[in-house]
């Protein structure tokens, strides 16, 4: 009788491992950018108080009138027009709870003004949107680094769905810990604990965050499939037909002869003060800026509710001409304005921004642990990778570290963060391979520690007594006491008598 044949020829055993090895390699780079969009995402969630910080000497107020507004812009539109620069679209920002400041971003820069419309110095924030553009997008192009973090985000849903039904006893094991079982058990329980505990929490900011890029996704496609690759007739058919608005808004015609500068912008804001009384303005979009078709846009906070804002049109004289639809269209619209304040935590003040934060930081820790207990269990097994673990504990403290560099680099020098940030986690995670991990746990927290502590000290000798101001001062201290919390935890007698304490604990 023959033997019948398998169906695919042997494989060596050489490629068998090779291939092994390019898997967990994929593993380990899809782990290392959920690790950097978590870690960002949970430092980001103070992005306004990061603004502040940074700018520490822009002039705060608590509200500003129609007509500084105006003035704001008149000297802004000025401006711009002197140095040449040709942007589409030009935001002002209205002094809010959030944010006391008014200041007119024009895409290559910030201006910043007092509260009577005086201009008062250059206001960008570029470490804050370094950070931010890093968790948002990867320091990619807008549109495609967006979309693959939403797909990360869809991951995420799925890893936290995964590993939730894998862990049948997860809710009555929640408060199993084992601290004295050994580094692995440890740290298994440690990542199961916290995966528990934030459940919902990772849940909601994973599929807020997924729901984001995949509306992008949405948006992105509309055009070549719906509208035959008009994408202007997608956007228009989302936001309004900009032409036909602009229209709309001149037949109007103009505002009441007033003394105001930028009288249609004034005109504006007191119509919306009229007519929204309880909806503040947030900022002021001028869209197609310095042509015959701008717009203006107001966008007023709604309190009470998650959405960020409802966005206001208004006609050339400041009469109201429409609104989006956020706050009373239909619920698609309603829930995808409010996808932002969830995912970021933009609501509840402080209290709620620093369980963002501690939750966060307990996401970052678990995509680093996983990664760990899988390397763990491979070496277990016969399969240990020793270079690439030594390579992955380089990459999950250079981060911090790289972030810290880049931050008291360009606060000292005005060194571009981009570039500083990426090329030194390059080489650490590089260098991470020819050292030993014991080497690297050892030494990686107090250097870390240090990088941090040079931020304040950076903070402060560039700007002085107002490195001093409240919201200054606030995120100072926070770098400092993390600084001094990993020092701390690196102090050989710490270490040593955690070790002991460990070993007592077994023995009993």
């Amino acid at each position: 009788m023959a033997t019948s044949k398998p169906l695919w020829p042997r494989v060596p055993p050489g490629f068998v491992k090779d291939q092994l090895l390019a898997h967990k390699l994929l593993g380990l780079a899809l782990a290392a950018v959920m690790y950097l969009v978590c870690i960002t995402g949970a430092i980001a969630v103070f992005y306004a108080e990061l603004e502040r910080w940074e700018r520490p000497g822009v002039p705060e107020m608590a509200h500003a009138s129609p007509e500084a507004v105006g003035r704001a812009v008149a000297y802004a539109r000025a401006h711009i027009a002197a140095i040449g620069a040709t942007p589409s679209d030009v935001f002002v920002i209205t002094p809010s709870a959030e944010m006391p400041r008014l200041l007119v971003d024009y895409e290559s820069d910030v201006l910043a003004f007092d509260a009577e419309g005086n201009y008062a110095g250059f206001g960008a924030h570029e470490l804050t949107h370094f950070l931010t553009e890093l968790h948002y997008a990867l320091h990619l192009p807008w549109q495609i680094g967006f979309i693959l973090v939403g797909i990360l985000g869809v991951l995420l849903v799925a890893l936290i769905v995964g590993g939730a039904l894998s862990l049948p006893r997860m809710f009555r094991d929640a408060f199993t810990l084992r601290l004295d079982g050994g580094r692995r058990v440890s740290r298994v329980d440690i990542h199961n604990r916290l995966a528990v505990w934030g459940l919902p929490f990772h849940l909601i900011v994973a599929a807020s965050g997924a729901v984001m890029g995949i509306a992008l996704v949405a948006i992105t496609l509309a055009g070549p499939i719906l509208f035959a690759g008009d994408g202007a007739r997608a956007m228009g058919a989302m936001y309004g037909d900009v032409a036909a608005l602009a229209a709309r808004a001149h037949r109007a015609g103009a505002p009441a002869a007033t003394a105001a500068s930028e009288a249609g912008i004034v005109a504006a804001l007191h119509t919306l003060a009229e007519e929204r009384p309880g909806n503040p303005p947030i900022y002021i979009a001028l869209n197609q800026f310095n042509t015959r078709n701008e717009l203006v846009s107001i966008g007023a906070g709604h309190g009470g509710r998650l959405i960020y804002s409802e966005t206001y049109r208004f006609a050339a004289n400041g009469a109201l001409m429409s609104a989006d639809g956020y706050a009373e269209g239909d619920l698609g619209r309603q829930v995808m304005a409010s996808m932002f304040r969830v995912h970021a935590g933009a609501f509840g003040g402080v209290a709620v921004k620093l369980l963002y934060l501690a939750l966060g930081l307990a996401l970052s820790f678990i995509c680093t642990t996983g990664v760990d207990i899988w390397l763990a269990k491979s070496a277990a097994r016969g399969r240990a990778y020793p270079r690439l673990h030594a390579a992955w504990t380089s990459f999950v403290w250079a981060t911090p570290a790289m972030l810290a560099a880049a931050s008291t680099l360009h606060l000292l020098v005005g060194a571009p963060p981009v570039p500083v940030f990426w090329s030194g986690l390059l080489l650490l995670s590089l260098a991470g391979v020819a050292t030993p991990q014991r080497i690297l746990r050892m030494a990686a927290p107090p250097a870390t520690g240090l990088l941090l502590l040079s931020v304040p000290l950076a903070h402060a000798a560039t700007f002085g007594a107002a490195a001093a101001t409240p919201p200054a001062l606030a995120i100072n201290l926070a770098f400092a006491a993390t600084a001094f919390a990993l020092l701390v935890a690196a102090i050989p007698g710490t270490q040593a008598q955690s070790t002991a304490q460990r070993a007592r604990s077994a023995d009993h």
